[in-house]
C-alpha cells in the first residue's frame, strides 16, 4: 500500500571546517519531487543503482512552517546538564523579544531541564527534534568541552544548524544562539523592531547581521540584583571578536553555520573601514553595528 518516488540526490551544501577532514562530513542533500503525485511521508538514501528496498532506514519528512513575519531562534543541540532555572529565564526572555518559535535537537539531558523543554513544547513555543544519543562513526567525541573533537564535533553541530536553516526557511528573521546567550539592544528592543527600525534601513541589502559578544563571568561573583541570572551577574568583559553570533534573513542566505553566513547573489557584505581587525572580515565581509551585542553567561 506504499507509493515510492525515486530521484537523484544531489549535494546542496557541504560543511568545510579547518584543513583536516573529519570522519563524517555534515552535508545537505537535495532531490527533486517535481513529478511526484503524493505527499511524501518518509525519505531514505540508497546508493546509486541499488533498489529502493522498503526495509532501508527512513526518516519522517518534516515540513517547514511558513511565517512571513516571524522571528525564530535556532538553539542547535541540547545535551548533558542544563540549569532548569536558567533555561526558564532564557525562554521567557525570547518571548519578551517576540520570538515565535525556538528549535532544538535533543541528544540527552538531565530530567529537570527536560521538563522545562517539554513544558515549552506543549505551549507550541519550542520544536524539539531528535539527535542521536550515540554519535555514529568510530571517532569518540561529544559536545562537552572535555569531549570536543576538533575535526569532527563541529560537523556534528552543523547537522543541527542545517536542520534549522531548512525548517526556518519560511520565517523573516532567525537567530543562531545557545541557551546561555542573550541578544540585547541598548534600548531593549525586540529582534524584529531592532532589525526593521535600525539595521535594515541602514543596510537594506544585508543578508545577516553579526553581533559582538561580551562574557558575563559568574566566577567573578554577584555584581547586580538577584535572583535572575541576567540581573545577578552584570560585570562583563569587553566585546570579544572570536565568539560572535548572527541574526540572518532566510530568503537572502545560501548557507550558514554557527558563526558564518554565505549570502545569496545580490546581497553584498563589506568590511567597515574603521574595524579591519575583525577576525574574519576579509573572508565573510561583515559590517558591524556596535549598538547590539550578544551576551554569553560563562563560568571560568
Amino acid at each position: 500500500m506504499l507509493s515510492i518516488h525515486r530521484s537523484e540526490a544531489k549535494i546542496k551544501n557541504s560543511y568545510i571546517h579547518g584543513s583536516n577532514l573529519p570522519e563524517l562530513t555534515a552535508r545537505q542533500y537535495m532531490c527533486s519531487t517535481k513529478h511526484k503525485t503524493f505527499k511524501t511521508v518518509y525519505v531514505g538514501l540508497v546508493e546509486s543503482g541499488m533498489p529502493c528496498d522498503p526495509c532501508i532506514t527512513v526518516k519522517p519528512v518534516i515540513y517547514p512552517i511558513i511565517k512571513e513575519h516571524g522571528t525564530a531562534v535556532c538553539a542547535k543541540i541540547a545535551f548533558n546538564h542544563l540549569n532548569p532555572g536558567h533555561l526558564i529565564e532564557w525562554f521567557e526572555y525570547q518571548k519578551l523579544m517576540h520570538v515565535n518559535t525556538v528549535l532544538v535537537m535533543l541528544q540527552y539531558l538531565n530530567d529537570e531541564a527536560l521538563k522545562v523543554l517539554t513544558f515549552y513544547e506543549r505551549q507550541g513555543f519550542l520544536k524539539i527534534l531528535p539527535y542521536p544519543t550515540v554519535l555514529p562513526g568510530q571517532t569518540d567525541r561529544g559536545f562537552e568541552s572535555t569531549n570536543w573533537h576538533l575535526e569532527q564535533s563541529s560537523h556534528d553541530e552543523q547537522v543541527a544548524v542545517y536542520t534549522c536553516q531548512t525548517y526556518f526557511q519560511g520565517y523573516e528573521f532567525v537567530a543562531v544562539i545557545d541557551f546561555d546567550e542573550f541578544i540585547v539592544h541598548d534600548k531593549f528592543m525586540s529582534y524584529m523592531t531592532m532589525l526593521k527600525s535600525e539595521l535594515l534601513p541602514a543596510y537594506p541589502d544585508a543578508a545577516a547581521f553579526t553581533l559582538n559578544v561580551s562574557f558575563f563571568i559568574t566566577d567573578w561573583g554577584v555584581s547586580g540584583v538577584e535572583p535572575l541570572l541576567t540581573s545577578k551577574y552584570i560585570q562583563r568583559t569587553l566585546p570579544r571578536f572570536e565568539r560572535y553570533k548572527n541574526l540572518y534573513i532566510p530568503k537572502r542566505i545560501q548557507n550558514i553555520n554557527t558563526h558564518e553566513i554565505q549570502p545569496k547573489e545580490g546581497y553584498t557584505r563589506r568590511c567597515p573601514r574603521d574595524d579591519m581587525k575583525w577576525k574574519y572580515c576579509m573572508q565573510i565581509q561583515p559590517r558591524i553595528d556596535k549598538k547590539n551585542v550578544s551576551i554569553d553567561a560563562k563560568t571560568a
